[in-house]
């Protein structure tokens, strides 16, 4: 009797299977008689261990949550301040009111003015309309349940030598800003010309400014004028034949621009004009010099311009020296000098291009080596060109 064959199936994939084959020609899967049926069964084969994976994979996730929990901390740390700024502190300030302070004594000719105000500009001007000796107006900025009466004033001290002392002091600010008494304040002081006047002036945090509004033959003994942050502008354009005893103009972050105007006297032999970061620029047309001085003009970061003309020539030997000095930023220099004063540029850059009238490193006047009145001027950048020109 005839039997036929059954046809027989990998268990696996369902493909037939080659007579009395080991292995499915398919799917590769092992193929034994189990209970006479032809069965599929796993094939051990040696699987790479996953440790290794497996400790970078976690050494990842390590790494991801902490730049995850850092982000957020530097989030937190530069929001949760601005909130509560905005909420409670100086940017939610408003405007509680104006207030004025003047002195109407014309017994007293001399003035020391002297302005120590931590948040807020001051902003001085001399004013030849007026017929008091000094006022001043005060923008009073604070918390809403402040008010004018918690404010700081301008105090008077009559001296013994026909001499008035006025002074405002504005106090520490308070960093925690829950103290409703913490206030700004922006400054705008008048002085009739007719007023010799000693002027110190420091901001913690705002600007500075002096103008002589183009007003002539004024009497400056002491122009000291600083700020922590906030730029320095000592204007004196226009004015003619200003006397200036002492001069010194400062600030940490900000830039500071002086005209010291027209035939200017100034009896100092030393000048500070410094700045860590910002530009500065100086001016002046023929200044009158009692005695040999040094400039020391410096910024750390930024740009200094100078421009001077100098027609006068002193009776006597004189001598000027510029010290410029910035470490990042160009140096510009614009002048023009009376065919009988004697004069050299140096210029010394890492990374720039040097020109000082056509060379690369300096200039000496024909005239220098015989000159009574000199005028030197060192040129230092660290990064930028330093370039000389005459008018």
């Amino acid at each position: 009797m005839k039997v036929n064959k059954i046809t027989e199936f990998c268990t696996k994939c369902g493909s037939q299977l080659v007579d009395k084959s080991d292995y499915c020609h398919k799917c590769g899967s092992k193929i034994e008689m189990i209970k006479g049926v032809p069965t599929a069964v796993p094939v051990e084969t040696k699987i790479p261990s996953q440790s290794v994976m497996e400790y970078d994979s976690s050494k990842y996730d390590r790494r991801r949550r902490v730049v995850i929990g850092l982000s957020v901390g530097i989030i937190v740390v530069i929001l949760v301040p601005v909130i509560l700024m905005s909420i409670v502190g100086v940017v939610n300030y408003q405007h509680i009111g104006t207030y004025y302070y003047d002195e109407t004594s014309t017994d007293y000719t001399n003035l020391n003015l002297v302005i120590d105000n931590n948040v807020g500009s001051i902003d001085i001007f001399y004013d030849d309309t007026m017929t008091k000796p000094f006022e001043a107006k005060v923008e009073l900025y604070g918390r809403k349940d402040a008010s004018l009466s918690d404010a700081m004033n301008f105090t008077t001290t009559y001296l013994n030598n026909d001499t008035m002392e006025i002074t405002f002091v504005s106090g520490e600010f308070d960093f925690f800003f829950w103290d409703k008494k913490v206030f700004t304040y922006d400054i705008t002081v008048y002085i009739n010309p007719t007023v010799t006047a000693d002027i110190f002036v420091y901001a913690s945090t705002g600007s500075v400014s002096l103008s002589t509004e183009a007003i002539d033959s004024l009497n400056m003994v002491n122009v000291d004028l600083q700020s922590s942050t906030g730029s320095i502008d000592l204007d004196m354009r226009n004015s003619v034949n200003t006397t200036l005893n002492n001069l010194s103009l400062g600030t940490s972050t900000g830039r500071i621009d002086i005209d010291l105007g027209v035939r200017t006297v100034l009896n100092d032999s030393y000048v500070l004009i410094a700045t860590s970061t910002g530009s500065i620029g100086f001016e002046f047309v023929d200044l009158i010099s009692t005695d040999s001085i040094t400039w020391e003009i410096s910024t750390s970061t930024g740009s200094i311009n100078i421009g001077i003309m100098q027609n006068i020539v002193y009776p006597f030997q004189f001598f000027s020296l510029f010290d410029v000095d910035t470490s990042t930023g160009s140096i510009t220099v614009d002048f023009f000098f009376n065919e009988t004063i004697g004069y050299q540029f140096d210029g010394s850059t890492s990374t720039g291009s040097v020109d000082i009238l056509g060379n690369e490193d300096g200039y000496y006047s024909p005239n220098y080596a015989t000159a009574e009145n000199l005028y030197d001027f060192d040129l230092i950048t660290s990064t930028g060109s330093i370039t000389v020109t005459e008018m």
